[in-house]
């Protein structure tokens, strides 16, 4: 359920940036790909849509995403995604407890996104 939350909540957050923020809405203008964040196992995920600066956050998998964030289970997805060690989250790209799936600077330019809607 916490990873389901905290999936939601980000969805929300891009949502609520895009439409208040300007700079934020140019940023995101820069591309349009579909972002998706999931377990391994398929059973929980979301997907964040991006098009001509506009974000629909989509619960579900997606078919065909630009990239894939696949979390090895959502008790490891949720507590690095909720920590602010940045170590922990390189090291679980490394420990394969988080595996990319598709284009790595759509995943590097999502994680920047990501940042600046907290």
């Amino acid at each position: 359920m916490k990873f389901k939350l905290i999936l939601f909540v980000l969805g929300r957050k891009l949502v609520k940036k895009a439409k208040k923020d300007a700079e934020f809405k140019k940023k995101i203008s820069e591309k349009n790909c579909t972002v998706q964040i999931k377990t391994a196992d398929n059973s929980k995920g979301r997907y964040y849509t991006f098009n001509n600066g506009e974000v629909i956050s989509t619960k579900g998998i997606s078919a065909n995403p630009t990239v894939s964030l696949v979390w090895k289970d959502a008790a490891t997805g949720a507590s690095i995604l909720t920590t602010k060690d940045n170590a922990k989250r390189m090291e679980a790209l490394k420990d394969g407890s988080l595996k990319l799936e598709g284009d790595g600077a759509t995943a590097l330019w999502f994680t920047d996104i990501a940042k600046h809607a907290k």
